[in-house]
């Protein structure tokens, strides 16, 4: 019993100074990752501030030949938990579909339209931070409406 005892106090103690190795070792954990980082093939990311940064949503577009579908944001949160609904600054559009974006506080039939990205333009960008040309969609959009061919 004694030589049990032995080998966990051993085995404990290799695995605290193996830990403390590493927290002592590691290098310094980056703020913030890269602009519009970590966006999967067939998706479209919002970021919650521009330039792709801040935390982001996954929104999956519907299968090809899924046209029409409309996403609202008061249904989707930024992995940081925050509700997407009207603090989208940046998104990159990684699938196929073309991609309306919408102001539609209200989800009526009629809403402002704030941007567009065609089909077939993987890697398409848009920012709304200060100094873009396109500043009037910051934290305005609400609404999504996908076409896939």
């Amino acid at each position: 019993m004694a030589r049990t005892s032995f080998k966990s106090a051993t085995v404990a103690l290799s695995a605290a100074l193996a830990g403390a190795a590493l927290l002592f070792t590691a290098a310094p954990a980056s703020a913030a990752n890269p602009p519009y980082d970590g966006c999967p093939a067939w998706a479209l990311c919002v970021y919650q501030h521009e330039g792709g940064t801040g935390s982001k949503a996954v929104i999956t577009p519907p299968p090809a030949g899924g046209n029409g579908s409309i996403v609202r944001l008061y249904q989707v949160h930024f992995l940081n938990g925050d509700l997407a609904d009207n603090q989208v600054s940046s998104w990159i559009n990684n699938s196929q579909c073309s991609i309306k974006f919408w102001d539609d506080p209200t989800g009526e039939l009629h809403p402002s339209d704030l941007d567009y990205t065609p089909t077939w333009s993987w890697g398409a960008k848009a920012d709304y931070g200060n100094g873009s040309s396109k500043y009037y969609a910051n934290d305005r959009i609400s609404s999504l409406q996908f076409w896939c061919p």
